[in-house]
């Protein structure tokens, strides 16, 4: 940490850390800004387009939202670009305490991270589905819709 002499009468003596410089502020502000992306990926448009057991009502909802539903993906994405981002600020506030705890929390953020894409993937796979496409003209529209509610649901 860079530490400043604070100038000025009766202050000689204190040290004040610069708050720029400060790993522990870095990591909370980017606790907060994760969360803004993951709420709305992760709770809102689940709930404004997801209708449980109706599988052709959701499709209706995210085709006529489409633009939200890929609004989520992209939020969700974001949202764990962040999280890596914090992975690095609290690996850097935490290794100086334990640097094989902080390994192994970096280690295991990363897993959280690639299980986090693997559901960004069944969304796309979700809405590839829902859209149709030549491809998939030998499966019935209730048939697409059912496979992908399922990716909707893994």
């Amino acid at each position: 940490m860079v530490r400043d002499d604070a100038g000025g009468a009766g202050y000689e003596g204190v040290t004040v850390v610069q708050p720029s410089s400060n790993p522990g502020r870095l990591a909370g502000l980017l606790y907060v800004l994760m969360g803004i992306p993951a709420t709305f990926s992760l709770v809102y448009v689940p709930r404004t387009l997801i209708v449980r057991g109706d599988a052709a009502a959701t499709s209706r909802n995210i085709l006529a939202s489409e633009m939200l539903f890929r609004t989520g993906i992209v939020a969700e994405l974001v949202y764990l670009l962040v999280f890596l981002l914090l992975a690095m600020a609290l690996y850097r506030l935490l290794a100086e305490v334990n640097k094989a705890h902080a390994s192994l929390m970096v280690s295991l953020i990363l897993v959280s991270a690639a299980v986090s894409l693997m559901n960004v993937a069944s969304n796309v796979a979700a809405l590839t589905l829902f859209r149709g496409g030549e491809f998939l003209t030998v499966l019935d529209k209730p048939q697409r819709d059912a496979f992908a509610m399922l990716f909707l649901r893994v």
